[in-house]
Order: structure tokens, then sequence, then C-alpha cells
């Protein structure tokens, strides 16, 4: 045999045997989403999805289950601490005393701006007292979402002032519902996946919302106004993982995890300024259609709010001392947040614009 049918018959051999290695499978993580796959938030989380593939070189890869098919937003905190997923979307208020420490963000607090509410959030959650309350429930978190300024759309008369909330059905969650409550509003207990349904059937007059998941979740089709009531952000919903599903990553897994989850907040904040945005002039010229009336709350009427508000602040800070946290630091440290972010706003810009 030649030099040159040696050569190959080598090469040959070592190339099948290479090819009998088995290849070293990426890790999969499952993740539920109760919302659907469309939208701002379904963009952005398909958008987390794809980077924490890239930057791991396909080590890493998400499956998101979408439309709550796995679980629904009022079991995802038992479901995701249980394994039933590795990951997933949570809403804290929808579990008061257990994530009381997550819920803080989701009060009225004056701030109208998406960046400065993602990054004070997201800097509230890396504290050690939420570290420390998320892994008693064998969870851990990983990055916000943002679900804009509140509003509310309403089928028929439309909320032109806080005196029109009084004795309209209202399906509102948290804090701000509770606060619709007090203004004479009869509550409605209901998922806001549900509410294109009752605000359809007259089981509500009016649902509480946010401008750009109002068109991913067709509830204009549903309702005839929306009003802008000036009155705060809901940023404590977020990504949440098992913690013993986090523990068995690999450091440069956990590492790709991390830096996906701070460059999240940026990404998400830049889009949710832009689909807001894009949201009402579509909402103020028609969909198929479907066409709103924008109202914008009068100041007054705004600040009335956030005085109601400060009753439900205080509730919140008696809720955390019984769970063992600092209540009032922790307010005290998440405006501070707020004043700093909003300050870098104003002295640097957004990041994605400098």
């Amino acid at each position: 045999m030649n030099k040159i049918s040696k050569f190959f018959k080598v090469a040959t051999f070592t190339a099948a045997a290479l090819s009998a290695i088995p290849a070293v499978a990426a890790t999969v993580l499952t993740y539920g989403e109760p919302g659907p796959n469309r939208g701002a938030r379904a963009g952005a989380t398909k958008w987390f999805a794809q980077e924490v593939d890239k930057r791991s070189g396909g080590d890493l890869k998400i499956d998101i289950m979408w439309g709550g098919a796995l679980f629904k937003s009022n079991a995802s905190r038992e479901s995701i601490a249980a394994g039933v997923v590795d990951m997933g979307t949570i809403i804290p208020d929808y579990f008061p005393k257990e994530m009381v420490s997550a819920s803080l963000t989701n009060l009225p607090f004056e701030n109208l701006d998406p960046w400065v509410g993602l990054k004070a959030n997201y800097d509230h959650m890396q504290s050690p007292e939420v570290i420390h309350s998320l892994a008693e429930q064998n969870l851990a978190f990983v990055t916000s979402y943002m679900l804009s300024s509140v509003i509310i759309l309403c089928k028929g008369d439309a909320v032109r002032s806080i005196d029109d909330i009084r004795n309209k059905k209202i399906r509102g969650v948290g804090t701000f519902g509770k606060i619709f409550g007090d203004l004479g509003a009869n509550l409605v207990s209901m998922s806001i996946y549900k509410a294109y349904q009752g605000l359809g059937n007259g089981l509500l007059d009016c649902s509480q919302g946010y401008m750009n998941a109002t068109i991913a979740l067709k509830q204009h089709e549903a309702a005839d106004s929306l009003t802008k009531l000036n009155w705060g952000i809901y940023t404590g919903l977020g990504m949440y993982i098992n913690k013993k599903s986090l523990t068995k990553l690999s450091p440069s897994q956990r590492k790709v995890l991390d830096e996906v989850g701070a460059d999240f907040i940026n990404h998400i904040g830049q889009n949710v300024v832009k689909a807001d945005n894009r949201a009402e002039q579509l909402l103020t010229q028609g969909i198929n259609g479907h066409k709103l009336e924008i109202i914008s709350l009068p100041p007054e009427d705004s600040a009335k709010l956030y005085l109601a508000s400060q009753s439900h602040i205080s509730k919140w800070e008696n809720e955390a001392n019984k769970s063992d946290l600092d209540g009032k630091a922790m307010v005290e440290n998440y405006k501070a947040l707020l004043t700093k972010y909003s300050q870098e706003r104003d002295l640097k810009g957004y990041p994605w614009t400098r």
C-alpha cells in the first residue's frame, strides 16, 4: 500500500471514529408564559431566548410554552418552584404574601418612565433581602418585564375623571385595582386574558390594562375608549427560574443568563417606549374598523390617585415587616433608585441614544 492510500485509510478511520462520538447535548430550559405569542412582551421574550442561545454558542436554550399551556397566571409561582417548568413569568400581585418583596415596584410611585422603572426594579430585585426571600421558595429572579403605564379600557361610558370610576364594574389587579375599589368601583376578579370576553358580554364596564398590551390581547375590539391615568407604571412582572434548575447550570451558562438578563432591561425599555407610542397612534387611527377614543386624565385627578396610593404603600410596608423585611427602608431605597435613574436619563439620555 503506497503512502497516499495509507493516508486516506487513516483519514477515513479518523473521521469515522469522530462521527461515532456523541455530540454534547445543549441544556434546554422550559419556560412557561401565560400570555400569547404576539405583542411587545412576546417579542421581548423571544429576544431573550435567542440571545441566550447565541451567546452560549448553542450550549443553553430556552423552550417557551405560550398561552398558559402548562399553568395559568395564578399558579405560576407554585409551578415554577415545583419544577413543572424551569423558568417562567410571574406576576407577584397574584401572590401578595409569598412575593411581597417583589411586589413593591407594582405600587403607584410617581414615575411614568419605563426605562427608569425597569432599572430601579432590577436593582431592587438584586438586594439580599429579595434574593433570600425568593430562595426560600426555591426561586431566583432573572430579569424584569415592563407593562408600561397603567390605562383603563371601557365599553360604553368612558372614564374622564376619577368620579367616573364610581359604580363601574372594573377588572383591576394589585394596588391599582384596590384603589379603584376605594374610589367606589365594583371590582370584578378576572384575568387580563379574559377581559376581552368580559367587556364584550357586559361582565365588565372597564378593565385595567397597558397601552401596547391592548393590541396584543385584541382588547381594542371590545372597548370604546382608553383612558391614560398618568398614574405609575407596573414593573414587578418578571422572569424567574427554579433554584434547583439554576444550580444545575454550568458557571458559563449562569454567566450568560445573568448577562442577557441585565441587557434585557435596556432592550425592553426601548421597545416599550416605541411600542406604546406606536400602539397609541394605531388605536387613535383605528385598526380594522376598531377606533378608540383616547383620553388623558386631568393632572389634578392623577394627583388625587397618587394621594390615594399613599395608604397602600404604608400597608405594603406593614406586610413586608410581617415577613421580617424592613418595609420602610425598602420603599425609601426604591424611591432613591427612581431618582438615581431619572437623573442618569436627564444627564446622559437613554442608553440606546448614547
